[in-house]
Protein backbone atom coordinates (compact mmCIF):
# COMPACT_ATOMS: atom_id res chain seq x y z
CA UNK A 1 0.00 0.00 0.00
CA UNK A 2 3.04 2.57 0.55
CA UNK A 3 4.79 1.46 -2.27
CA UNK A 4 1.95 2.25 -4.36
CA UNK A 5 1.13 5.84 -2.78
CA UNK A 6 4.49 6.21 -3.26
CA UNK A 7 4.47 5.59 -7.06
CA UNK A 8 1.44 7.73 -6.68
CA UNK A 9 2.89 10.31 -5.31
CA UNK A 10 5.44 10.30 -8.13
CA UNK A 11 3.07 10.26 -10.45
CA UNK A 12 1.42 13.36 -9.20
CA UNK A 13 5.46 15.36 -9.45
CA UNK A 14 5.41 17.87 -12.24
CA UNK A 15 7.31 16.48 -14.92
CA UNK A 16 10.65 18.93 -14.15
CA UNK A 17 10.68 17.30 -10.70
CA UNK A 18 10.22 13.75 -12.43
CA UNK A 19 12.88 14.39 -14.69
CA UNK A 20 15.21 15.83 -11.30
CA UNK A 21 14.91 12.65 -9.48
CA UNK A 22 15.44 10.70 -12.47
CA UNK A 23 18.77 12.62 -13.04
CA UNK A 24 19.56 12.09 -9.18
CA UNK A 25 18.97 8.18 -9.77
CA UNK A 26 21.07 7.76 -12.50
CA UNK A 27 24.21 9.80 -10.85
CA UNK A 28 23.71 7.82 -7.96
CA UNK A 29 23.92 4.38 -10.05
CA UNK A 30 26.80 5.65 -11.81
CA UNK A 31 28.65 6.49 -8.91
CA UNK A 32 27.86 3.23 -7.04
CA UNK A 33 28.95 1.77 -10.24
CA UNK A 34 32.72 3.35 -10.25
CA UNK A 35 32.72 2.77 -6.50
CA UNK A 36 32.46 -0.62 -6.24
CA UNK A 37 33.71 -1.60 -9.88
CA UNK A 38 35.29 0.54 -12.07
CA UNK A 39 37.47 2.48 -9.71
CA UNK A 40 38.96 -0.80 -8.26
CA UNK A 41 40.10 -1.71 -12.10
CA UNK A 42 41.39 2.02 -11.66
CA UNK A 43 43.22 1.23 -8.69
CA UNK A 44 44.58 -1.73 -10.34
CA UNK A 45 45.64 -0.26 -13.62
CA UNK A 46 47.67 2.58 -11.75
CA UNK A 47 49.02 -0.16 -9.27
CA UNK A 48 50.21 -2.71 -12.71
CA UNK A 49 51.13 1.01 -14.93
CA UNK A 50 53.43 1.98 -11.68
CA UNK A 51 54.82 -1.68 -11.29
CA UNK A 52 55.58 -1.65 -14.81
CA UNK A 53 57.82 1.20 -15.18
CA UNK A 54 59.38 -0.14 -12.23
CA UNK A 55 60.53 -3.03 -13.94
CA UNK A 56 61.02 -1.56 -17.12
CA UNK A 57 63.41 0.64 -14.83
CA UNK A 58 65.37 -2.35 -13.27
CA UNK A 59 65.52 -3.73 -16.66
CA UNK A 60 67.34 -0.55 -18.17
CA UNK A 61 69.19 -0.13 -15.09
CA UNK A 62 70.24 -4.16 -15.30
CA UNK A 63 70.72 -3.99 -19.24
CA UNK A 64 73.52 -0.94 -18.67
CA UNK A 65 74.84 -3.46 -16.08
CA UNK A 66 75.25 -6.53 -18.09
CA UNK A 67 76.91 -4.29 -21.02
CA UNK A 68 79.38 -2.63 -17.90
CA UNK A 69 79.62 -6.64 -17.07
CA UNK A 70 80.36 -7.84 -20.63
CA UNK A 71 82.92 -4.61 -21.14
CA UNK A 72 84.70 -5.67 -17.35
CA UNK A 73 84.87 -9.20 -18.56
CA UNK A 74 86.61 -8.72 -21.93
CA UNK A 75 89.26 -5.99 -19.96
CA UNK A 76 89.47 -8.60 -17.08
CA UNK A 77 90.10 -11.26 -19.92
CA UNK A 78 93.05 -8.85 -21.65
CA UNK A 79 94.79 -8.30 -17.89
CA UNK A 80 94.41 -12.30 -17.64
CA UNK A 81 96.04 -12.60 -21.06
CA UNK A 82 98.95 -10.00 -20.68
CA UNK A 83 99.70 -11.97 -16.65
CA UNK A 84 99.83 -15.05 -18.30
CA UNK A 85 102.28 -13.66 -21.02
CA UNK A 86 104.35 -12.51 -18.34
CA UNK A 87 104.33 -14.86 -16.26
CA UNK A 88 105.56 -17.09 -18.88
CA UNK A 89 108.98 -15.07 -18.24
CA UNK A 90 108.88 -16.06 -14.94
CA UNK A 91 110.87 -19.70 -14.04
CA UNK A 92 109.63 -21.89 -11.18
CA UNK A 93 111.97 -21.46 -8.08
CA UNK A 94 113.85 -24.41 -9.19
CA UNK A 95 115.44 -23.10 -12.13
CA UNK A 96 116.61 -19.80 -11.15
CA UNK A 97 119.62 -21.37 -10.46
CA UNK A 98 119.73 -22.55 -13.87
CA UNK A 99 119.14 -18.98 -15.04
CA UNK A 100 121.79 -17.10 -13.18
CA UNK A 101 124.40 -19.50 -14.48
CA UNK A 102 122.84 -18.58 -17.98
CA UNK A 103 124.05 -15.19 -16.94
CA UNK A 104 127.19 -16.04 -16.08
CA UNK A 105 127.90 -18.13 -19.15
CA UNK A 106 126.92 -15.04 -21.15
CA UNK A 107 129.49 -12.84 -19.36
CA UNK A 108 132.19 -15.32 -20.18
CA UNK A 109 131.15 -15.86 -23.54
CA UNK A 110 131.72 -12.43 -24.24
CA UNK A 111 135.06 -12.23 -22.55
CA UNK A 112 134.06 -10.54 -19.68
CA UNK A 113 136.26 -12.05 -15.68
CA UNK A 114 134.16 -12.09 -13.20
CA UNK A 115 135.63 -10.49 -10.31
CA UNK A 116 132.69 -10.66 -7.63
CA UNK A 117 129.43 -13.07 -7.81
CA UNK A 118 127.25 -12.94 -4.07
CA UNK A 119 123.86 -13.67 -4.27
CA UNK A 120 121.83 -11.85 -1.92
CA UNK A 121 118.43 -13.08 0.26
CA UNK A 122 115.79 -13.58 -1.47
CA UNK A 123 112.41 -11.93 -1.24
CA UNK A 124 108.82 -11.75 -1.86
CA UNK A 125 107.75 -9.73 -4.84
CA UNK A 126 105.37 -6.44 -4.20
CA UNK A 127 102.08 -8.51 -5.77
CA UNK A 128 103.18 -12.07 -4.28
CA UNK A 129 102.86 -13.49 -7.65
CA UNK A 130 107.20 -13.62 -7.64
CA UNK A 131 109.78 -14.13 -6.01
CA UNK A 132 113.13 -11.77 -6.58
CA UNK A 133 116.40 -13.42 -6.30
CA UNK A 134 119.43 -10.49 -6.25
CA UNK A 135 122.76 -11.16 -7.44
CA UNK A 136 125.63 -8.58 -6.58
CA UNK A 137 128.22 -8.72 -9.50
CA UNK A 138 131.33 -7.17 -10.53
CA UNK A 139 132.90 -8.07 -13.95
CA UNK A 140 136.28 -6.38 -15.60
CA UNK A 141 136.67 -6.15 -19.03
CA UNK A 142 136.36 -4.20 -22.23
CA UNK A 143 133.54 -1.53 -22.47
CA UNK A 144 132.03 -3.03 -25.63
CA UNK A 145 132.31 -6.58 -23.87
CA UNK A 146 130.18 -5.24 -21.19
CA UNK A 147 127.69 -3.33 -23.59
CA UNK A 148 127.25 -7.02 -25.13
CA UNK A 149 126.68 -8.51 -21.85
CA UNK A 150 124.14 -6.22 -20.98
CA UNK A 151 122.20 -6.84 -24.47
CA UNK A 152 122.04 -10.40 -24.34
CA UNK A 153 121.02 -10.26 -21.05
CA UNK A 154 117.68 -8.10 -22.20
CA UNK A 155 117.15 -10.70 -25.41
CA UNK A 156 117.28 -13.72 -22.45
CA UNK A 157 113.53 -15.18 -22.40
CA UNK A 158 113.18 -14.80 -18.45
CA UNK A 159 113.34 -11.30 -17.27
CA UNK A 160 116.82 -10.69 -15.15
CA UNK A 161 117.00 -6.73 -14.39
CA UNK A 162 120.29 -4.99 -14.22
CA UNK A 163 120.47 -1.91 -11.29
CA UNK A 164 123.01 0.06 -9.62
CA UNK A 165 124.75 -0.02 -12.44
CA UNK A 166 128.54 1.77 -11.61
CA UNK A 167 131.42 1.50 -14.25
CA UNK A 168 135.13 3.02 -12.33
CA UNK A 169 138.43 2.05 -12.83
CA UNK A 170 138.81 2.70 -16.82
CA UNK A 171 142.10 2.37 -18.66
CA UNK A 172 143.33 1.08 -21.40
CA UNK A 173 145.02 -2.15 -22.59
CA UNK A 174 146.56 -2.88 -26.23
CA UNK A 175 144.45 0.16 -27.61
CA UNK A 176 141.39 -1.38 -26.01
CA UNK A 177 139.25 0.60 -22.57
CA UNK A 178 139.00 -1.24 -20.42
CA UNK A 179 136.55 -0.81 -17.01
CA UNK A 180 134.98 -2.33 -13.54
CA UNK A 181 131.30 -2.84 -13.75
CA UNK A 182 129.75 -3.38 -10.57
CA UNK A 183 125.51 -3.74 -10.99
CA UNK A 184 123.07 -6.18 -8.92
CA UNK A 185 121.46 -8.77 -11.43
CA UNK A 186 117.85 -9.35 -9.97
CA UNK A 187 115.94 -12.86 -11.52
CA UNK A 188 112.45 -13.36 -10.59
CA UNK A 189 110.81 -16.48 -10.31
CA UNK A 190 107.15 -17.52 -9.74
CA UNK A 191 106.09 -18.73 -6.58
CA UNK A 192 106.28 -22.40 -6.35
CA UNK A 193 105.60 -24.22 -2.78
CA UNK A 194 107.56 -27.21 -4.05
CA UNK A 195 110.79 -24.71 -4.55
CA UNK A 196 113.90 -26.11 -2.49
CA UNK A 197 115.50 -23.22 -0.48
CA UNK A 198 117.97 -20.51 -2.66
CA UNK A 199 119.94 -22.12 -4.73
CA UNK A 200 121.75 -19.37 -6.77
CA UNK A 201 124.34 -20.13 -9.75
CA UNK A 202 127.90 -20.33 -8.24
CA UNK A 203 130.94 -18.14 -8.94
CA UNK A 204 131.79 -18.76 -12.96
CA UNK A 205 135.51 -19.32 -13.61
CA UNK A 206 137.51 -16.51 -15.03
CA UNK A 207 137.54 -16.68 -19.01
CA UNK A 208 141.39 -17.36 -20.27
CA UNK A 209 141.18 -13.70 -21.75
CA UNK A 210 139.27 -10.37 -21.80
CA UNK A 211 137.21 -9.09 -25.04
CA UNK A 212 136.78 -5.72 -26.08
Amino acid sequence: MALELNLNAIKALPTYQKALMGGILAVAVVALFFVFIAKPKIDEIDRLDLQIAQLNNEIQVNQAKARRLDELKRENAELEHQLAVLKEQLPPESEVASLLKQVSDLGIKTGLDFKLWRPSERRPGASGLYTEIPVDVEVAGGYHAVAAFFDRIGKLPRIVNVSGLKMTNPKTDKGRLMIQTTFRATAFAAMDAAAQPPAAAPPPAKPGSQGA
